[in-house]
């Protein structure tokens, strides 16, 4: 909210208009808008400057928390994934995907199955922690491609019916423990999945294993 200013002060001697004219001249730029100043305006430019510079800084470096083993591979939206027994590797989790089977309709052993509705897509993949800490490795976070870039999710209730659940669902792993087992996907009928997206946690980058 702005303050009533008051007028600038008159002369009315003769012999002071020069005086006048300089007490003018410093009324009006006393009185002059502070988004008008110079000092305003070139601190501002300044403050838009190293708003340039930390966005450009920021925007341009790559996620520490992603990368390949020493492969020569690249993160997930690269132009090199992982493929088959080739270990990857996303925060704390070490990921190597040694099969893929999209074959099978039913899994289980009667009388106790489930039936897919198109068909299963049974990965096989031991996850190592890699990290410091205590990891869960969640099975859900894990997604599967098919060659048109159709994205799927893994089907945890079909998993429990395999042995031992699949084992590698909702594990905790401890630093330098691993686990193997398997996560499925129910796919439709004809699709063979060529690509998983794999992730420490359900906010990490996720990196790439091409399965063909």
């Amino acid at each position: 909210m702005s303050q009533p200013t008051s007028p600038a002060p008159q002369f009315t001697d003769p012999k002071s208009a020069k005086a006048q004219g300089k007490a003018e001249k410093a009324y009006r730029k006393a009185s002059r808008p502070f988004y008008k100043k110079k000092r305003f305006i070139l601190l501002a430019i300044i403050v838009l400057i190293v708003i340039i510079v930390i966005a450009t800084k920021s925007g341009g470096g790559s996620s520490p928390s992603s990368s390949l083993a020493s492969d020569g591979g690249s993160s997930s939206g690269g132009a090199k994934a992982a493929g088959l027994n080739q270990p990857v590797r996303d925060g704390r989790f070490q990921f190597t995907v040694t099969g893929v089977d999209c074959s099978q309709n039913t899994l289980g052993t009667d009388p106790v199955t489930t039936q897919a509705n198109g068909v299963f897509c049974v990965v096989s993949i031991t996850v190592q922690n890699i990290g410091n800490q205590a990891q869960t490795l969640d099975a859900t976070s894990q997604y599967g491609y098919d060659a048109q870039n159709h994205k799927y999710s893994t089907d945890t209730a079909a998993e429990i019916y395999l042995p031992n659940g699949g084992g590698a669902l909702f594990n905790q792993l401890n630093p330098g423990s691993s686990v193997t087992g398997q996560i499925v996907y129910d796919v439709p009928a004809g699709t063979k999945l060529t690509k998983l997206e794999l992730h420490d946690s359900a906010f990490s980058g996720g990196m790439d294993v091409n399965l063909g």
